[in-house]
């Protein structure tokens, strides 16, 4: 086959196994080892025949993305090794780089030298923003308050109890779920994050309460990350605490540039589980709610000035333009306190939507 046809053949299996993720999940991985064993036999053949750029570059990329998809991050480091040492375009090689700080990263994820409970999760973090050890601290101290609000919002939904926009923390949710760190370990930036634990606690029948949370977090996680919006609406059918998780989780994740890439480690049944979260902030859409009236078609709006006030049971915000300007924002419920509130006082852009004169806040973000 020629260095088309194969390259063919990998983008037929690369869309295969983007198409098994909602239908066939167990076929995922063997579609992309045979999308990577392609466009690796296409790189090959065309670098025995010359080491043209970009093209050389473009299919090693390609192949390093598949093995890496593939779950061989080995036959992805060996490729991009062979890529650095040639003369790549500057973009490209810098994206060479990237895939070799995501075969790092995954390394790092497989914990060899950190004994875990199942209480426990291990927090990984990496970007231009993480050194050998070392961090930025509002990077790693607003991802752990993150993880916290995530934690007693799902214990608040197992419990079936009602969301709760505002008010204190229960004290034996406190003694129970609140987490506590490790030293940061070197490599990316890793630490262990344990959940408290009383001697009286029946939180979640039938299973040890903090395992139960952290299975429950994580794999609504992996549902965001596959795109399986339909299954999360039946793991999180409360729209309310949904919206919430969604929010937070855009909050987590990575910006593609200080953080790359954000991961989980845990230990069940003697194995270790990875759980890398790899949407980045851009890609995620906080649901919008539905308006009674489907043939107002809404107008979209963008914002941006200070937010300096919160009206709770209105449910609304005010921002303040560069002009001195006020706008009433109405905030879904689940939105307001744990995505919201942080960025008071703070210049943000608000996107959002009028429907029928009242702004509706869809995103916000800091204005950078």
């Amino acid at each position: 086959m020629s260095v088309k046809e194969l390259h063919r053949k990998a983008m037929k299996y690369n869309d295969l196994a983007i198409i098994a993720k909602r239908n066939d999940p167990d076929k995922v991985i063997e579609y992309f080892r045979k999308a990577f064993e392609f466009e690796k036999q296409a790189f090959v053949l065309f670098s025995s025949e010359s080491d043209e750029e970009p093209t050389r570059t473009i299919l090693l990329r390609s192949a390093a993305n598949l093995a890496m998809l593939a779950t061989q991050p080995r036959e992805a480091e060996k490729l991009i090794s062979i890529g650095l040492a040639g003369d790549p375009p500057d973009e490209l090689a810098e994206e060479l780089r990237n895939i070799l700080q995501q075969v790092n990263f995954f390394r790092h994820l497989e914990s060899k030298d950190v004994a875990l409970d199942s209480n426990e999760i291990q927090l990984n973090l990496s970007g231009n923003e993480v050194g050998h050890g070392i961090i930025r601290s509002d990077e790693f101290l607003n991802r752990v308050e993150i993880i916290e609000k995530l934690a007693f919002r799902t214990v608040d939904r197992l419990r079936n109890l009602p969301f709760k926009e505002k008010g204190r923390k229960r004290k034996a949710d406190i003694i129970e779920f609140e987490p506590f760190l490790s030293v940061p370990r070197a490599a990316s930036f890793a630490v262990t994050i344990r959940f408290g634990h009383s001697t009286n606690q029946t939180v979640i029948p039938g299973a040890e309460s903090q395992t139960s949370l952290i299975d429950d977090i994580l794999k609504n996680i992996q549902l965001v990350n596959e795109g399986s919006f339909d299954k999360l609406n039946g793991t999180i059918e409360n729209e309310e605490y949904r919206r919430n998780f969604i929010g937070l989780l855009k909050k987590l994740a990575p910006d593609g540039d200080r953080i790359k890439l954000v991961g989980f480690t845990v230990k069940r049944n003697s194995e270790i589980r990875t759980i890398p979260l790899t949407k980045v902030k851009t890609e995620f859409q906080i649901p919008e709610i539905e308006t009674p009236n489907q043939d107002i078609k809404p107008e979209p709006i963008e914002l941006t000035g200070t937010l300096s006030f919160a009206d709770y049971k209105k449910s609304t915000i005010k921002l303040t333009d560069s002009n001195n300007i006020d706008y009433k924002i109405f905030v879904p419920k689940g939105l307001l306190s744990d995505v919201v509130k942080p960025y008071f006082e703070e210049e943000v852009v608000i996107r959002g939507v009028e429907k029928e004169g009242i702004i509706e806040l869809i995103d916000v973000n800091i204005n950078e």
